[in-house]
């Protein structure tokens, strides 16, 4: 039996969440381009920040740390379950070397991108998600986080519930608000449903798609609260459209003014990206947060 109704958003702020996946990374934001994102995303009414233990190497985790540390008025989501591995880990020092040469190269950016394609090594066992949230905790300077996820697990580890029993065992000792999950599958989404302890599904919402549609109902009956993510389609979905900008806040607004999902993700490494996402989200809020 879940526990109640999810709070996820304080009051006053756009229904809009920022994805953290590509700052600080290699191919993403550097840190300075990702401190001025932050601060206007703060600045624009933003509330709700979603990263991930391996997004930009930890580096995620730390700008948004530094950025909300001494704030009580922001929604902060992290994942657990994979790891960057150790060589990954051992360009962390030249990552601005390296970043340089993704901007200037298209074979490293190539290069890059096939690196980021392969998928991460996980580990689903408690102790190891314990760990990985303390060391998130750390980079975001938190005593807790509102929502601790599953990061992609496949099916058979949600069945086997020895991992959300680990992120349930985080949240009574306070150190997380809510459990929840990010899922690639409707499979997945449906055994996360089944499972009275998990109250957050974060789900690949894709423009065009009813994919999911099972999903959203079982979740609204149940007081599941889902985060949309890929609203826009994903990497090039708006290119070659003769009006990219109206195309991205459509699909916004679609996702913002559907009462089956309870905050849209959108990711930015430019402020113009975000100040453009702001402005789609308040068209459709009547131009209030």
């Amino acid at each position: 039996m879940r526990r109640g109704p999810v709070d996820l958003l304080p009051a006053g702020a756009l229904p809009l969440g920022l994805g953290g996946s590509r700052l600080g990374s290699v191919g993403g934001a550097s840190p300075d381009e990702a401190r001025t994102v932050l601060a206007l995303a703060l600045e624009e009414g933003v509330r709700f920040f979603d990263t991930s233990n391996i997004y930009g190497q930890g580096d995620s985790e730390r700008l948004i740390g530094e950025a909300m540390s001494r704030r009580d008025d922001v929604v902060v989501v992290t994942k657990a379950g994979k790891y960057v591995p150790w060589p990954k880990r051992a360009l962390v020092p030249v990552k601005g070397l390296l970043r340089g040469s993704v901007r200037r190269s298209t074979a490293a950016k190539q290069t890059v991108g096939s690196a980021r394609a392969k998928p991460m090594p996980t580990n689903w066992e408690p102790s190891r998600l314990r760990s990985s949230l303390h060391g998130s905790l750390r980079r975001l300077r938190r005593e807790y986080v509102d929502v601790l996820m599953l990061h992609s697990p496949p099916v058979e580890i949600v069945e086997r519930g020895e991992a959300t029993a680990g992120l349930e065992d985080a949240r009574l000792a306070g150190d997380v608000r809510y459990v929840g999950v990010s899922v690639d599958d409707v499979a997945t989404a449906n055994a996360c449903l089944d499972d009275g302890r998990i109250s957050v599904l974060q789900l690949p919402l894709h423009p065009g798609s009813d994919d999911y549609a099972e999903v959203l109902d079982r979740a609204r009956v149940l007081g599941v609260a889902v985060i949309a993510r890929e609203v826009l389609g994903g990497i090039g979905s708006l290119s070659g459209h003769p009006r990219p900008s109206e195309l991205a806040q459509d699909r916004i607004c679609r996702s913002i003014n559907d009462p089956l999902v309870a905050i849209t993700l959108v990711g930015a490494t430019r402020t113009s990206s975000l100040a453009a996402s702001v402005e789609a989200a308040r068209s459709c809020t009547g131009g209030h947060p």
